[in-house]
């Protein structure tokens, strides 16, 4: 199966995520990071090697989300970050808008579509699922990422101590990698999760590979809950 996916303008894209103001209802995740691996450490003597990242969760109407995973650095004189997001539909499980942006070790790019049909989530969509269903077995999904569509496998690991807000807790740890099949691009990134069993199913560890290195998450703040709020449409 394919999606029918429309790519739009990148420029207007950029522009309508940086004036975009933070989530408004739901909740907000505060992270340091910082570059995990052989490459990754080589890659920290050139750009910078740690920074900040911010997982948000927006309410919208109809039972639908809006999510976005931003990952700067103030340490950067070249402005490295990445910015994943999606509006998507918990009910039926799958992504209705996304987008991404980046400009990290020499690569830029800025891709958004909207996508037509069912089962076809983004990586903070997928995010999202995973905090919601906690899988006890091997889930396929079929994922966007950077304007182009991966079958993946998520994987669910052992549970794991984790540190949160200066206490460990324990963690269910989910993997998600690409599914290599005839006729089919190949995902090379990965992400990774960590999820604790409370009750929001807090995201306490997040790593995602890029290009041989590993950018890895480490929450810092515990979540903060915003009260429920009517909110702006995204602009289409």
């Amino acid at each position: 199966m394919r999606a029918r996916a429309r790519a739009a303008a990148a420029l207007p894209l950029v522009a309508w995520l940086f004036a975009a103001s933070p989530a408004s209802a739901g909740e907000s995740f505060h992270y340091r990071w910082s570059l995990r691996g052989f490459l990754g450490t080589l890659a920290s003597l050139f750009v910078p090697g740690q920074g900040e990242g911010l997982l948000t969760v927006e309410q919208l109407p109809g039972g639908r989300e809006r999510s976005e995973l931003r990952v700067t650095s103030t340490e950067s004189d070249a402005g490295e970050y990445f910015v994943y997001g999606s509006e998507w539909d918990p009910a039926g499980r799958r992504t209705l808008r996304a987008w991404s942006d980046l400009v990290w070790r020499g690569e830029k790019k800025a891709k958004q579509a909207e996508l037509a049909d069912d089962n076809v989530l983004d990586i903070v969509a997928a995010i999202q699922l995973l905090r919601r269903e906690r899988p006890e077995y091997a889930l396929r999904l079929e994922i966007w990422s950077d304007g182009r569509l991966y079958p993946v496998v998520v994987l669910p690991r052992e549970r794991e101590r984790r540190r949160l807000a200066g206490r460990e807790v324990e963690a269910r740890h989910f993997s998600v990698h690409g599914v290599s099949l005839p006729g089919r691009r190949l995902w090379k990134g990965e992400l990774d999760l960590w999820i604790a069993g409370d009750v929001v199913a807090t995201p306490v560890e997040i790593v995602v590979a890029r290009r041989g290195a590993r950018v890895r998450l480490q929450l810092v703040e515990t979540p903060t809950l915003a009260p429920a709020a009517p909110s702006e449409e995204p602009p289409p």
